[in-house]
């Protein structure tokens, strides 16, 4: 698999914010969001086997982090070096999260991780419908009951596109989380309370701030 970065640091979003984890970053991704915040992951990475990546991993994370993320770019484009990798992983007792955009199945890879973090994407993005919303995919992360969906929100008119995948996949609202696209702590602060917030209290949804970039840290 091709590696972007491995490195120690807190679960910014989503459920298990504030959490400290070891981040897997892989290379390459199917999709090109306009707003992307790790468009180098994009260029590729260095190439590694299993059995480096495991080291690598517990080199970062010592003894007392049994924590893993999973990003990228597309992760589950590795779907098959993954499965390797997590088989090791999780004999050693770690959680695993893989965050991803959603239009790939999630596969044999659902025997092996605790949560996937979906981030489906909205027109916001840049991307056509037709290749930011793969139907098969998504309806098995809803029906594995192990994802969490999370939306990039922008603007007050994104909450049509938000309901319009939490009706048609029948998406649990409890495992719906909102946050800020944003780049700048300022614009977060201000989105959060202006837009975001007020979106997820209308559709009985979970916010989520983005503590990496309200706290300064990766």
């Amino acid at each position: 698999m091709e590696v972007v970065e491995v490195f120690r640091s807190w679960q910014g979003e989503g459920p298990h914010a504030g959490e400290e984890a070891v981040f897997l970053r892989l290379a390459r991704c199917n999709l090109r969001c306009v707003w992307c915040d790790t468009k180098y992951s994009w260029l590729g990475g260095v190439s590694m086997g299993i059995d480096a990546v495991f080291r690598r991993l517990i080199e970062v994370g010592g003894d007392e982090i049994k924590h893993l993320v999973i990003t990228g770019g597309e992760p589950l484009l590795w779907w098959r070096e993954l499965r390797q990798l997590l088989i090791i992983v999780k004999g050693r007792g770690w959680f695993v999260e893989v965050e991803t955009n959603g239009t790939l199945r999630p596969g044999e890879l659902l025997d092996y991780v605790d949560e996937f973090n979906v981030s489906s994407k909205l027109s916001n993005s840049g991307i056509l419908l037709r290749h930011r919303v793969n139907e098969s995919a998504l309806r098995d992360f809803v029906s594995s009951g192990k994802a969490v969906f999370k939306f990039v929100v922008d603007k007050p008119e994104d909450v049509n596109e938000v309901l319009w995948f939490i009706e048609r996949f029948r998406m649990p609202r409890d495992r719906i989380y909102l946050m800020s696209q944003c780049i700048t702590r300022e614009e977060c602060i201000a989105k959060d309370e202006e837009i975001t917030k007020p979106m997820a209290m209308k559709l009985g949804v979970n916010f989520t701030p983005r503590l990496h970039i309200l706290m300064g840290f990766r």
